[in-house]
């Protein structure tokens, strides 16, 4: 007879049922964020150029790609019952391994490739994210930390119940999600600065968090509209939205200040495009073709590279500079077509990150810094 090791069952039984529409979300998610990060040097070229429409497409899949990141974490965390032990125990050391990993990769190369020598200044910039430096990308980190905490506050109010009101948890959560709408509507119409100080931005997140919760849990749409109506709606507004911004926003107005300009994550058309690409895989992962795709390869790869998107942020920029450096003394890809450069590079960037990831999670003690899921 085969023995079982309880303690090992018993963590099986009670870890959740992965969503895989989630899965999903975040595997497109961190896909548009490297497409940005790929784009942002032909944006730059393109400028004064048609071609600028090819690279801000690609370009502005952060703006949605980032809110959605966020809203998963509201979706998955917020009603966690956790000690404060175990928030920081599990929580944000999950964060804070990977992310320390990789800043002192930064640091490393950045001394030896690009400064010359370690520079005190600039390994604190790398760390906290500062523009300009290779660690730009890092200020998702911070403000994600600052998200968790809020998170942790949110979950403790929910706990204590404290004014014994019927069904408190959907009433309170819902106050909060119409509180950041009206507070993302508010930074929409400069009533509010959320930029300043940096701390204020990164709290102002916390709007996304509650979204995202309120988005994932509740169903009243569903209730009363037909699921394949709300599927084309939700794909149509957020198809259409995108449309817009790039060409009736972004492209003129990039072309008369001849510089790049894009809104802002606290806008309501961002807000907008955002909450109907998470309701619209939030509806097709009730048909019955996506929930067939999880076990297939396309599932599978989405599954892959959902958990390890937390290090594929970490490490893509680093790899992206260097394919990039290395890459230019074959071929001059710089002035090649953005149609075919942006998609190439993505690729290689997205590949190389997930191939180190995987070798280092096959490495004891290194696998805590791939920061998969």
């Amino acid at each position: 007879m085969n023995e079982t090791n309880p303690t090992k069952e018993s963590e099986n039984m009670a870890k959740p049922k992965r969503i895989f529409y989630y899965d999903v979300l975040r595997a497109l998610a961190i896909i548009g964020i490297v497409f940005c990060h790929v784009s942002v040097s032909y944006v730059s070229r393109d400028i004064n150029s048609p071609n600028l429409y090819i690279s801000v497409f690609f370009d502005c899949f952060r703006d949605f790609s980032i809110p959605i990141f966020v809203m998963l974490s509201g979706a998955l965390l917020i009603g966690k019952k956790d000690t404060l032990v175990k928030f920081f125990k599990k929580r944000l050391s999950r964060l804070f391994i990977p992310f320390l990993f990789w800043v002192l990769i930064y640091i490393i190369f950045t001394s030896l490739f690009l400064n010359h020598g370690f520079n005190l200044d600039n390994a604190i910039k790398i760390l906290f994210g500062t523009a300009g430096t290779l660690g730009v990308h890092f200020w998702f980190v911070w403000m994600i930390i600052i998200a968790y905490i809020g998170i942790f506050i949110i979950n403790k109010i929910i706990q204590m119940q404290p004014f014994n009101i019927e069904n408190f948890n959907r009433k309170f959560i819902t106050i909060l999600a119409m509180l950041s709408v009206i507070y993302i509507g508010l930074s929409h119409y400069h009533l509010f600065n959320p930029y300043s100080p940096r701390l204020t931005y990164y709290i102002s997140f916390l709007a996304y968090i509650i979204i995202g919760y309120f988005l994932a849990k509740c169903d009243f749409l569903e209730r009363r509209i037909d699921r394949k109506y709300l599927i084309i709606i939700t794909a149509l507004l957020f198809i259409g939205s995108y449309l817009w911004y790039i060409f009736y926003f972004v492209v003129p107005r990039s072309h008369m200040v001849n510089q790049f300009v894009r809104l802002s994550y606290f806008n309501l058309l961002i807000l907008f495009m955002s909450a109907n690409a998470f309701l619209l895989f939030k509806y097709l992962s009730k048909t019955e073709k996506f929930i067939d795709m999880e076990n297939n390869s396309l599932g599978k790869a989405f599954t892959l590279i959902s958990n390890y998107s937390y290090g594929i942020y970490l490490a893509h920029y680093l790899i992206l500079y260097c394919i990039k450096i290395n890459l230019i003394k074959i071929i001059n890809f710089t002035q090649g077509s953005s149609l075919i450069w942006i998609p190439d590079l993505l690729i290689l960037t997205s590949v190389i990150s997930l191939i180190i990831l995987s070798i280092l999670d096959r490495i004891p003690y290194l696998d805590k810094v791939t920061g998969k899921k």
